[in-house]
């Protein structure tokens, strides 16, 4: 990932103090405090929490204009990364596997054309459909999930041939995820707090109270409940009080590259900074790699402007937690970008 350039700006703001693990004395926190200075002023609207962990440990925390670790707030598609864990949650139990194809739990779409889609490629933005429905089914909270999905493989024609090109939004997981009630027998909100959430300990967390739960960007969660559930993947589905949500093959599949051979639509990150051709997962951006292809840092940002972030090589998770209605991921993604290149290169 290419560094995008940073407009420093003058205008001041004043924080909470910071907490650093004194074992992590860093230039990085004083660089990032003064990246925030600079910027949360005018691209968060001064209102902002940071927070960052080594091995599991708090080492750094910000907080601005009464945002803090408690703040519960729509976190856009930062709950791909969530809805993916609790699709892997369910390939753990052998219900479904990644390479099954949509027909086979949900025959409506075999009658109308679109049976061969894997579920690998609903949750990798590559199924063939738009990223989201002109008719808005994905995000209509007048209908269930099951009435959705249906009217998806009615009415949404495929655009490509599966696994051909990467159009990122909300109708594939859309569809997985009434999958996932399928095999389960569950709500999806009951299935995310029974698998992932409750498991985390994340317990101001869920996907709101509509009965077409919004899969890809409908999540409510604190930057405390996030870290939870980011220091659980960092070390391969173990909890940080030791008890296990996924197993590290699951959280391995869902670091794997699913773009190899596609071509971009549509993506909201920057065609110049995206890493690819191995750019994405199942429900997370694979934004840095080494030259043999081993993923160093993974992410999955939101239109909102919160962005949480992995870096495995280095044992580092990270949350910064905002909420910006119009076009919040562009204006703080620069920010964002920055904070993480300093403390890549500096931790």
């Amino acid at each position: 990932m290419k560094k995008l350039p940073l407009l420093l700006l003058s205008a001041g703001i004043i924080f909470c103090a910071c907490k650093k693990d004194e074992t992590h004395t860093s230039p990085a926190f004083s660089a990032v405090d003064k990246v925030l200075n600079d910027s949360v002023p005018t691209r968060f609207n001064g209102r902002c929490y940071v927070e960052i962990h080594v091995n599991g440990k708090t080492v750094y925390s910000r907080q601005a204009g009464g945002y803090n670790a408690s703040t519960r707030l729509l976190i856009a598609s930062c709950s791909k990364w969530l809805s993916a864990a609790v699709l892997m949650s369910l390939v753990d139990e052998g219900k479904l596997k990644l390479t099954d194809s949509v027909g086979k739990f949900l025959p409506i779409f075999t009658t109308y054309g679109k049976g061969k889609i894997s579920i690998a490629q609903l949750f990798s933005h590559t199924s063939g459909f738009p990223g989201n429905s002109s008719q808005g089914y994905e995000s209509d909270v007048t209908l269930t999930l099951t009435q959705a999905v249906d009217n998806i493989a009615k009415n949404v024609a495929l655009e490509s041939q599966p696994g051909t090109r990467f159009y990122y939004g909300g109708i594939s997981m859309q569809i997985a995820g009434r999958i996932c009630e399928v095999v389960s027998g569950k709500s999806w909100g009951d299935l995310a707090q029974q698998k992932i959430f409750s498991p985390c300990g994340m317990t101001d967390t869920d996907y709101g109270l509509t009965s077409n739960p919004i899969i890809a960007g409908g999540a409510r969660s604190t930057p405390a409940d996030y870290m939870r559930f980011l220091d659980m993947l960092m070390n391969k589905g173990v909890t940080t009080d030791g008890k296990r949500v996924l197993t590290n093959i699951a959280v391995d599949a869902m670091e794997q590259s699913m773009t190899g051979n596609v071509t971009v639509a549509y993506s909201p990150y920057p065609l110049n900074i995206l890493n690819t051709p191995h750019f994405y997962g199942i429900g997370n951006w694979r934004d840095l790699t080494t030259a043999d292809g081993t993923l160093m840092e993974n992410s999955s940002p939101g239109a909102f402007g919160s962005h949480p972030w992995i870096n495995r090589s280095k044992k580092i998770t990270g949350f910064v937690f905002t909420f910006i209605a119009n076009n919040g991921a562009a204006i703080t993604l620069p920010t964002c970008l920055t904070i993480r290149k300093l403390v890549r290169e500096q931790l």
